[in-house]
């Protein structure tokens, strides 16, 4: 009764969050937004150097790299929510936007001795801006606006199988779909008429990552943990729709009037899904200290929707990350058996605008605390990152943003043959 009531929880909450609109920043006007695809609160507080990661006490499922589950001993359901918050900056003025949501819910659990696998929703993705510009240097005086929202989701499903005790390989496939508007209102201080190009885009497909994990021994109680995946570029279903249409607004209730349309051109051409590649090493010293670091990479460059003409390139990142439990076998204070987090990233994002990459980077930190049996170890992870892209220079937009991960991480007994003496 236990497994069917979160399994019900599980796909109740998976349907009812698929419209949840969690972008606040003005730079999620590129592409498919702004990416939001995370693999748990405990890596989010080492810099996301999740592809190397293993747990090990065996109560935490790693989707990023299916491949490193090779110790997953217990059923395991994650539960997450995020908040982020965006200050933007220009050389006028200064505004701070805030969204909180639903960032992932994963279920994992072993099969036998040899297979892993699992099941997952998270964003993907997120559009939401909306930021307006009067040009008091024309006559007359030009107004407009430019708004977005939506983003794309992934339901996953993941399976890994350990070849040896040293070397596993898995795979994971995603089911990406989801729903993105972009319009530009235009008009001038000498005429009633507003012009409206509008834009919108329903995108679904499937992408598979392939992963790798090998472990070496180093000593008795360390270890050199290596991992690698391959996201394979796909072509994704696309329905998309070019509109420009003209009409009077009513300056009382903001009503439309008279509104004639002037274009109204619908495409099923495919959207391009980018691919990307992820390797990292994990040094480890069982239950004390980790230390890690990753490279990732995506071709988003490749990536473009119908009748959009910005400009995007492929993003790069460097990540190292770590964690430190001063007592794990400490029965007076959970803090003291507590993982204590903190990484550095660095990396191109995909955005070019008026002629400059703009750079992304930041620091992370985070906790992790156990709770609940020791035979069944559940967790209680918060992950913080602090970070900053863009800048002032061309009158571009600089963000400083403070994002927020906390997660549940609930632990049982499935699937597993009990034994009676």
């Amino acid at each position: 009764m236990n497994r069917i009531f979160w399994i019900i929880v599980f796909s109740i909450i998976t349907l009812s969050v698929q419209a949840q609109n969690v972008g606040v920043s003005p730079y999620s006007a590129w592409g498919y937004g702004d990416k939001k695809l995370n693999f748990g609160a405990a890596t989010f507080g080492m810099a996301d150097v999740s592809t190397p990661f293993q747990s090990e006490l065996g109560n935490q499922s790693n989707f990023m790299n299916p491949a490193a589950n090779a110790n997953l001993r217990l059923t395991n359901f994650s539960f997450e929510g995020g908040t982020d918050v965006g200050n933007f900056q220009n050389n006028n003025e200064s505004f701070t936007r805030t969204s909180s949501y639903l960032s992932r819910i994963h279920l994992g659990f072993p099969m036998g001795q040899k297979f892993r696998a699992g099941i997952g929703f998270q964003p993907f993705s997120s559009v939401g801006y909306k930021t307006g510009n009067y040009n008091y240097s024309t006559s007359p005086i030009s107004i407009n606006q430019l708004e977005g929202v939506g983003g794309l989701n992934t339901l996953q499903a993941m399976l890994s199988y350990n070849v040896t005790s040293k070397l596993a390989v898995g795979v994971r496939g995603d089911y990406i779909f989801g729903d993105i508007e972009k319009r530009e209102l235009f008009s001038t201080s000498n005429t009633q008429l507003v012009s409206e190009y509008k834009q919108g885009h329903h995108i679904s497909g499937l992408q598979a990552t392939l992963g790798g994990m090998y472990i070496h021994n180093v000593a008795e109680d360390k270890r050199l943990q290596i991992g690698a995946t391959y996201s394979i570029g796909s072509q994704s279903a696309a329905e998309q729709q070019y509109r420009v249409s003209t009409f009077q607004l009513n300056p009382i209730d903001f009503t439309r009037n008279n509104e004639d349309v002037l274009i109204d051109r619908v495409s099923d051409r495919k959207v391009r899904i980018p691919q990307n590649v992820s390797a990292g090493l994990m040094y480890v010293k069982d239950r004390k200290w980790q230390l890690g670091a990753q490279v990732d990479w995506e071709q988003t460059s490749d990536y473009r929707l119908q009748f959009e003409n910005y400009e995007m390139a492929d993003r790069f990142r460097v990540a190292l990350g770590g964690a430190f439990i001063p007592n794990i076998t400490s029965f007076r204070s959970f803090f003291s058996r507590s993982s204590y987090r903190a990484g550095l990233y660095y990396g191109n994002s995909p955005i070019v605008a008026r002629g400059q990459h703009l750079q992304d980077y930041g620091i992370t930190f985070g906790i992790g605390i156990p709770v609940g049996r020791a035979a069944s170890p559940s967790e209680v992870n918060l992950g913080v990152q602090l970070g900053q892209r863009g800048s002032l220079e061309s009158n571009l937009i600089r963000e400083n943003y403070a994002n927020f991960r906390l997660s549940f991480t609930l632990n049982d007994l499935w699937f597993q043959r009990r034994v009676y003496d």
